[in-house]
């Protein structure tokens, strides 16, 4: 029986394809590229701040209060950002929010005082808040349940790829045109993603005017039912261990990965010695892992629960791999000098903790597919104030004691301990009818 339902899902799938260019794979991809701008316009700033640290006169401590200044704005939409989208839909929501900090990145050379620059980097990330719920409200009425693990990791890809793009594209327009026009290129080329985004996308697969019947019942055959929300069940959201556990992992997550995201270029070239186009190349690489570790330890999982693995085992042993790996290569990066050792640990830590895409970074959508935009708000709610802190607390060790190992040895206790939290709360049943 099991082979026989496989089977038709399978032919189902082929053929939609068979028929033409499936719709919700405009969504998927969009959806891909707007987490790539979103990344490309955090990361812009960690990329020019060795050369705004050196011309503004600011050290490690002054620079990690203005990295962690995108966080106060971006934290206080996450919920609102999430609640507006499963309530009235995610493409008004994201399409805003697009529009929003494509226009602040615009901005930001303008802003050359330091308490302008800490107003603007924040409601830049009021913008790029409603970004993840947005997604996730989308993605729980557009994609099928066992194609979702793939779905998350490639849309969770673009972030990676933001940054792969960030690093050395943004050295080369700051070493030849100079650092302001990074932010001048990279927020015209959100701009230019707003049209596509309006044109190609709807809120529900039920109402896109081109989407063919045969794409239509595939997607309805193979999701649960979710509406669009007229009342949020606050209480009853807030009273499940589940969603707490996977508000806490986000948190432990977002610690470690934000040292890397906020603090990676300014490391590898004071610590380390990197010029400028050094780090912008070699910077590249542990993301690179994550986009290739993040698609296909997706495509094993979807095919193992294609095959009847219990969906909450399979999220909390990749989970699992993700934290204690991650930890791992971390705990070995505070004790190597060599630089290619230092790439390689931070692209094994990257790498492996990437494989949490298809483990907590899908579950919002396991336990609670309508309120999906919602349990992602709540959850990137934690998860940022993570980025509030990370890089502002990493600058204060270095600054306190100049060492670096022990902003890794701190970020690898954290991993432990959100393996131990999700390996004794989560879930992958769905808890929230």
């Amino acid at each position: 029986m099991a082979a026989k339902e496989a089977q038709s899902e399978e032919a189902s799938r082929l053929g939609v394809r068979a028929q033409g260019w499936p719709r919700r794979f405009n969504v998927v991809g969009l959806a891909f590229s707007s987490n790539l701008l979103c990344y490309m316009d955090r990361m812009n700033l960690s990329v020019v701040a060795p050369v705004m640290m050196a011309e503004f006169g600011w050290g490690e401590a002054t620079m990690g209060i203005i990295l962690s200044s995108f966080f106060w704005g971006y934290t206080a939409l996450q919920v609102p950002g999430g609640w507006l989208a499963d309530r009235y839909g995610g493409k008004r929501v994201l399409g805003t929010g697009v529009a929003w900090w494509s226009f602040f990145t615009l901005l930001t050379p303008l802003t050359r005082s330091l308490s302008l620059l800490l107003i603007v980097r924040s409601l830049l990330g009021m913008g790029e808040g409603v970004n993840f719920p947005a997604i996730h409200s989308l993605v729980s009425r557009w994609v099928p349940v066992y194609e979702r693990s793939r779905a998350i990791a490639f849309i969770f890809s673009g972030i990676y790829v933001g940054m792969i793009v960030a690093l050395p594209v943004s050295v080369w327009i700051m070493t030849t045109l100079g650092w302001p026009f990074v932010f001048y290129i990279f927020g015209a080329l959100g701009l230019i993603w707003c049209p596509l985004w309006y044109m190609l996308v709807t809120d529900r697969p039920e109402d896109h005017p081109s989407i063919r019947p045969a794409e239509l019942q595939h997607i309805q055959d193979g999701r649960p039912v979710a509406p669009q929300v007229v009342r949020t069940p606050w209480k009853e959201i807030l009273s499940k261990a589940p969603v707490w556990a996977l508000i806490i992992v986000h948190f432990c997550n977002n610690w470690g990965f934000y040292i890397f995201v906020a603090w990676m270029p300014t490391y590898l070239v004071k610590v380390h010695g990197f010029s400028l186009k050094e780090m912008g190349l070699y910077g590249m690489i542990p993301y690179l892992s994550m986009v290739l570790c993040a698609n296909g330890s997706a495509w094993v999982a979807d095919g193992l629960l294609r095959r009847g693995v219990n969906r909450t085992r399979l999220r909390k042993t990749f989970q699992t791999i993700a934290f204690l790996g991650s930890a791992l290569f971390l705990i070995l990066l505070g004790q190597v000098h060599n630089p290619a050792a230092v790439v390689a640990c931070m692209a094994a830590a990257l790498g492996i903790n990437s494989l949490g895409s298809s483990g907590f970074g899908v579950n919002a959508l396991d336990i609670g597919p309508q309120y999906a935009g919602v349990l992602m708000g709540l959850e990137n709610t934690s998860g940022n104030l993570a980025g509030i802190l990370t890089p502002a607390v990493a600058g204060l060790i270095v600054a306190a004691t100049g060492r670096w190992d022990l902003v890794f040895y701190l970020a690898a206790a954290i991993f432990v301990f959100g393996a131990m939290v999700w390996n004794v709360f989560s879930t992958g049943e769905q808890i929230l009818p």
